[in-house]
């Protein structure tokens, strides 16, 4: 690896180890991208099937418009580059890759709207957790392609950036002994954490989807969490989730 990728590395390493909250974790990772001309970065955990991706974002600098529209649009369970991501479990850059593939005219449409924002090209990277890929982080600009060794320091950053921003979550902790979390909340975490839908938890569980979106907000509550990303992160961390 040559003298600027390791400058870079090294940088963001002294920047994310002194971070204490997500916006100055982020701007770490801003620091890096940008550091390799790359103008714009996302990263976010996975929503689950019948979900939005709203809430699941971890940080994000897209163009506004192209991020408003992206949500508005629901695009990202059509996104090209996310089913191939979670498909490979592997980093993708989008013109290497996506030339090889029969896309629909949806995720056609998808790649040729994020160029026009100024998305031309880019590299996505799959985050995972014991449990399998957990998010995507995905870096994009103008700038021509990054080259492996750069792909490769990306491919840290945001492991590295995923597993700090688990550590820096919910705190201050609260003791597990004052939590009162019931056998039904412990059985929909775990079904939660394996991916299964509401309705899939209420079908092996004979309740409603209703019922268990009731249990997965007490839990919520209970644990201080924001979504279901955080509440994920946060029972790993405290060991309510192995």
């Amino acid at each position: 690896m040559s003298l600027f990728p390791i400058t870079i590395l090294t940088d963001f390493l002294d920047a994310s180890d002194g971070t204490v909250d997500r916006g100055q974790l982020m701007a770490a990772v801003e620091g890096a991208t940008r550091q390799l001309g790359v103008e714009h970065f996302a990263a976010a955990f996975l929503p689950l099937a019948h979900e939005r991706l709203d809430s699941y974002f971890i940080g994000e600098n897209w163009p506004s418009p192209w991020f408003e529209r992206y949500l508005k649009l629901n695009y990202f369970h059509a996104d090209p580059v996310v089913r191939f991501v979670r498909l490979s479990g592997r980093p993708m850059v989008w013109s290497k890759s996506l030339k090889l593939q029969n896309l629909s005219s949806k995720s056609r449409r998808i790649m040729d709207e994020a160029s026009d924002f100024g998305l031309v090209d880019g590299v996505t990277i799959p985050l995972h957790s014991q449990h399998g890929m957990a998010g995507v982080f995905s870096v994009a600009g103008r700038r021509p392609k990054l080259t492996p060794q750069e792909v490769t320091l990306l491919e840290f950053v945001a492991t590295h950036a995923h597993r700090r921003l688990l550590a820096l979550a919910a705190l201050p902790v609260r003791p597990l002994e004052d939590l009162a979390v019931t056998k039904t909340e412990s059985e929909c975490l775990t079904w939660c954490a394996s991916g299964k839908t509401d309705r899939e938890i209420g079908a092996m569980s004979g309740r409603s989807p209703r019922t268990i979106q009731a249990h997965i907000r007490n839990l919520q509550r209970k644990l201080g969490a924001a979504n279901r990303a955080e509440l994920m992160a946060e029972a790993f961390r405290r060991g309510l989730l192995r």
